[in-house]
């Protein structure tokens, strides 16, 4: 199908779509794509040009040090500046601010800025370096305010910038606070963020601990934090820790609204003993443990979750292994997943074996491999052979082995996503279907390290299986 013979409205859909570029990557991802499309055809020029939607996304990129005796090239790029600003109309709009320049391009920088895209048009700010201590922003600055700020991320915080223009400014639409930067003090970062602590909802302070900062409001629901040192939990709904907790410190809290927790534990002695109580999560349907330590996870009671991830981190894949073995095998561990179980590290083949008996009602069961010869010989094994099913097993539990799951994921962790390695794990993978038929699992999906997915259904494998099947048919008969 010829895709300049699509009504205009459909193409502007496409395009837009296309255009956005991946989320995680907005920063050079949409303005390089926006570049790509305007030169495909006279037709698409026109209409990415006069879509102020899909110029939004504006990138603000100046270095000191590439126009210091260059004001010819300064200008040429505040030129470009100004061009995408006045494509964007009225609306909204989304800033990547990465700048660095003397007070006289500042002053320039910002006039275009008041002129083009005033404060109150900004919805999404990501300060990945603001300017340095070389200018009083306050001095340059109109009295605009950032009324429809809804999201603000820094990785530089500096104390004369933006940000404490931005706390005294924002109003009730602000939403998201992530400040990645390790070089701020706590203490300033306190009085820098006030009014942002006050009005935000999501709150991403991955360097600070919770002892650093003011009691959270009880519009928090989404907190990433340093340390686990919180005092009022019932408001929070998503939670990440990253500085390794002890299991302790999640007792006497009121866990009622939590629905995510993302957590690596600290390193415990397997001689070390349990604590005798449990703490219930009882909404929580997403648990994401980290760093291969898997034993505080007898201490949790998640009746609710839905999707479970274990990554082993920086410990060892042996380590890793017979964590989650001493951990599922342990008779008081009750956290299981009636949706999905990823797991980001290879398995021995007694682990998976355990794990699949352990976590029969998942429908997506998900496990990595560093090596194509083990990972085939695992999967032989455990899932097409069932060598590994004991005979100290019930009957049940070797009736419901794999009978729950739909989705098998399989990771390649550092195996070459090449054609030499792909086709033969393609190959493999049609092997599976036919050593279970007539199963529930339903999809077999592979990714591999550069980000790319590969995925067969047993509907499709049915079809090719039958073409095959039947040329076979024919050729028979041509021979007789």
């Amino acid at each position: 199908m010829n895709v300049n013979k699509l009504p205009t409205e459909i193409l502007q859909q496409i395009l837009k779509r296309v255009a956005m570029g991946p989320e995680q990557n907005m920063a050079t991802a949409a303005p390089a794509l926006r570049r790509h499309l305007l030169g495909v055809c006279f037709r698409w020029r026109e209409i990415i040009l006069n879509m102020a939607e899909l110029w939004t996304f504006v990138r603000i990129y100046l270095i000191k040090t590439e126009y210091e005796g260059k004001e010819t090239t300064f200008q040429n790029a505040l030129a470009t500046l100004d061009l995408n600003l006045s494509r964007t109309s009225s609306q909204l709009l989304d800033i990547y601010w990465h700048t660095s320049l003397d007070v006289s391009h500042v002053t320039q920088l910002f006039k275009v800025i008041n002129t083009r895209a005033p404060f109150c048009r900004w919805r999404s700010l990501e300060i990945d370096i603001d300017f340095w201590h070389s200018y009083r922003l306050h001095s340059i600055q109109s009295d605009d305010r950032y009324s429809n700020l809804e999201s603000l991320k820094i990785h530089w915080c500096q104390r004369e910038g933006l940000l404490p223009l931005i706390n005294s400014t924002i109003s009730s639409n602000f939403r998201s606070f992530h400040n990645i930067g390790a070089y701020t003090p706590a203490d300033l970062l306190r009085d820098r963020i006030s009014n942002i602590m006050s009005r935000a909802t999501e709150l991403t302070l991955p360097n600070f601990g919770a002892a650093l900062l003011p009691p959270l409001p009880p519009q928090i629901t989404t907190l990433s934090i340093w340390s686990m040192t919180l005092q009022n939990t019932a408001h929070i709904h998503d939670l990440t820790v990253h500085l390794s907790p002890s299991i302790s410190q999640f007792f006497d809290h009121d866990w009622s609204s939590l629905v995510s927790l993302d957590v690596l534990f600290t390193r415990t002695q397997h001689s070390h003993p349990l604590p005798q109580q449990t703490i219930l999560f009882p909404r929580l349907q997403t648990l994401v443990v980290r760093e291969g330590r898997f034993r505080p996870l007898i201490s949790i009671s998640a009746p609710s979750l839905v999707s479970l991830r274990l990554e082993r981190g920086h410990e060892s894949v042996e380590k890793a292994n017979r964590s989650l073995f001493d951990t599922i095998s342990h008779p008081s561990y009750t956290v299981t997943s009636m949706g999905k179980l990823e797991i980001g590290f290879p398995l021995s083949p007694m682990v998976l074996a355990s794990v699949i008996r352990d976590f029969s009602a998942v429908e997506l069961l998900g496990f990595g491999f560093d090596d194509s010869y083990d990972g085939w010989e695992v999967i032989r094994h455990v899932i097409c052979e069932r060598r590994y099913v004991k005979v100290e097993w019930s009957e049940r539990l070797k009736d419901n082995f794999m009978a729950g799951v739909k989705i098998l994921k399989l990771q390649m962790n550092w195996i070459l996503g090449d054609d030499a390695f792909e086709n033969p794990w393609k190959e493999y993978t049609a092997k599976i279907f036919e050593d279970i038929p007539g199963k529930q699992l339903e999809t077999i999906r592979c990714s591999w390290p550069r980000g790319d997915s590969w995925e067969l259904s047993r509907l499709n494998w049915e079809k090719s299986h039958s073409k095959v099947d039947g040329s076979k048919q024919e050729e028979g008969h041509c021979a007789l």
